[in-house]
């Protein structure tokens, strides 16, 4: 077995941001943003950037969207957040709004995933990859709050933890298990995980909240995977994206983004272990320590699939044939 520790993933600035407050937009809010459908749409928002609002009631008018699209960005892996500032008086609320799930079935209701703390400080907090991702976004106040609220985007870069090579022995591809299930310590972990592919995007049906037909709450996916580039997102529930829970996954109700391309977590809970082990592989078992380290943090690692070494070999002979052919 193989043991790779990432307890902490290293987040990094967006130097490609640096020096941009002088010029940072702010996007002011267009009365009339009550619901999804009047959202005020804030496109390409880049980290500095702000939104500027009103809002002196949890309701009504005071219910302001916004459709919050960030701007392109070299590929990767970014953690956006959003936080609330204001001259006045403190309460402002914010919310990360998605669609209801029911039996592996996304609605059309709206709903909330996730809710700002207010301690240490009012953020909400999501994923993106570089891909100009978009969600919605809501402000709300109290009979309180009466003067303007000021939402302000930072963004980083996050390196995942590399797993290295796993060995699939087929070059079609072969089934891979990846657990949580006995890998985070005396208390087992309700995790929600789900898997991306080499561009990041994640990828149907190869996501897993609670293990199928089993009493524990952590997650366990058995999938073909052909050789190439995987990204793994894990955290406890709920991680959110705008996948619909697969026929085997014993829990098939979580919330889920409007958009393809972003993940959200909706726990504030800190300091979790969600480490996994990836067996099927020839090599022998990976394993993994992750830890989701703060509020809203999601864990990621990558690792690679290779076809077995019998099969490279015959994949270089055959080269070879083919470059003595040409000559």
């Amino acid at each position: 077995m193989r043991w790779i520790r990432g307890g902490v993933v290293v987040a990094i600035a967006v130097m490609a941001l640096a020096g941009r407050a002088a010029e940072a937009a702010i996007f002011n809010e267009v009365e009339g943003n009550d619901n999804k459908a009047t959202a005020n749409l804030v496109s390409g928002m880049l980290a500095g950037d702000s939104i500027v609002g009103l809002s002196t009631s949890s309701s009504g008018a005071g219910l302001d969207y916004y459709r919050v699209q960030t701007a392109p960005l070299v590929a990767g892996i970014y953690r956006h957040r959003l936080t609330l500032t204001t001259a006045g008086a403190a309460g402002h609320t914010g919310t990360i709004r998605g669609l209801t799930q029911s039996g592996g079935v996304i609605g059309t209701s709206d709903s909330t995933l996730q809710t700002s703390p207010t301690s240490p400080s009012r953020f909400n907090q999501w994923y993106g990859f570089g891909g100009g991702e978009s969600l919605y976004y809501r402000v709300t106040g109290t009979s309180s709050t009466t003067s303007d609220y000021v939402s302000t985007l930072t963004s980083e870069a996050i390196l995942p933890l590399d797993l290295g090579s796993i060995d699939v022995g087929s070059i079609a591809g072969g089934n891979l298990t990846i657990t949580s299930v006995g890998q985070t310590g005396g208390t087992q972990t309700d995790t929600d995980m789900m898997v991306l592919d080499s561009n990041f995007q994640g990828i149907a049906d190869y996501l897993n909240d609670d293990a199928f037909s089993s009493p524990s709450l952590g997650s366990t996916l058995t999938r073909p995977f052909a050789p190439g580039v995987y990204y793994l997102a894990i955290s406890n529930y709920n991680v959110a994206s705008s996948l619909a829970s697969p026929a085997d996954d014993d829990f098939r109700s979580g919330s889920v983004l409007d958009f393809a391309g972003g993940i959200v977590n909706t726990s504030t809970t800190a300091n979790l272990n969600v480490s996994v082990n990836i067996s099927g592989g020839l090599g022998g078992d990976t394993f993994g320590a992750l830890t989701k380290v703060g509020a809203f943090d999601v864990a990621f690692a990558k690792f690679t699939v290779v076809p077995e070494p019998a099969t490279l070999s015959l994949l270089g002979l055959g080269a070879v044939a083919m470059i003595r052919r040409r000559r």
